[in-house]
């Protein structure tokens, strides 16, 4: 892989594609609840936080991004773009969860005046992407899609659970190296911190362990909490993928944004 873009990045409108979509609980009475899966994942790998909220009497939609799972293949992958397909699933939310990439996505549909959310934790969400961290994360992304092992991926992932890595294997399978590319190249200029200015929702940062290949740097972090609005903490011990790592300590951040009943 020489890591010259695969295609350049589109300028043109912004067309929608209809995700397809997990739901629990679909006529959950508490509330409405958003989750966002990572690049090379899926819809169904976010369930474990799913099953904790449809217990709590939340409707919980977890859509597949698109060129993932059974979403229809685009050719665009701006963010702004993965951002336009999950605007059209609904207008209102009472917290919204985003992994790494969907964690990117979520910190876009939390400006639009036309998507309403209380509030939003973002696990280890990739807010930034300096020029020199590009192909390191490309290679790594790249090797993390396709046909997987199942017994590489536990081996590699000692704390996820067998149902993580087989719902891993399975979306893996059903995303290909070139939506890796096109993610990357699509958005050269991927600096979006700037943008929490604009979000009216209370945001938890729920960040990796720095030494275990965290995605959102600790000064990234730090510059946007302002100790009420924006908070912030980190995972010691877990990897990028903390909601697998660590799974209790995404459980207790959601119940503190939602309030613990």
């Amino acid at each position: 892989m020489s890591g010259t873009p695969t295609a350049p990045a589109p300028t043109g409108p912004i067309w929608p594609v209809r995700l397809a979509t997990h739901v629990w609980h679909p006529n959950g009475p508490t509330g409405q609840a958003l989750l966002l899966h990572g690049l090379g994942s899926d819809g169904t790998t976010m369930w474990r936080l799913a099953s904790h909220l449809a217990d709590r009497g939340y409707l919980v939609a977890a859509p597949d991004l698109r060129s993932h799972g059974r979403s229809p293949v685009a050719s665009d992958h701006r963010i702004e773009a993965l951002t336009e397909d999950i605007a059209a699933l609904g207008s209102s939310w009472d917290l919204v969860v985003g992994h790494s990439l969907g964690g990117a996505v979520a910190a876009h549909l939390l400006t639009r005046q036309d998507v309403e959310v209380a509030c939003a934790l973002l696990i280890d969400p990739v807010l930034e992407l300096e020029p020199a961290a590009r192909e390191p994360v490309r290679a790594v992304q790249r090797a993390e899609v396709g046909r997987l092992e199942a017994t590489a991926v536990a081996a590699a992932n000692p704390r996820w659970s067998p149902m993580d890595v087989d719902r891993k294997v399975l979306a893996a399978a059903s995303c290909t190296p070139d939506v890796v590319d096109r993610v990357i190249d699509h958005n050269p200029s991927w600096d979006l911190a700037d943008i929490a200015a604009a979000w009216r929702a209370r945001v938890h940062l729920l960040a990796a362990d720095p030494s275990l290949g965290a995605l959102l740097a600790p000064d990234t972090a730090a510059r946007l909490v302002d100790g009420e609005r924006i908070t912030s903490t980190t995972v010691a011990g877990a990897g990028h993928s903390v909601h697998r790592d660590d799974p209790a300590s995404v459980l207790a951040a959601i119940d503190a944004l939602l309030g613990a009943t």
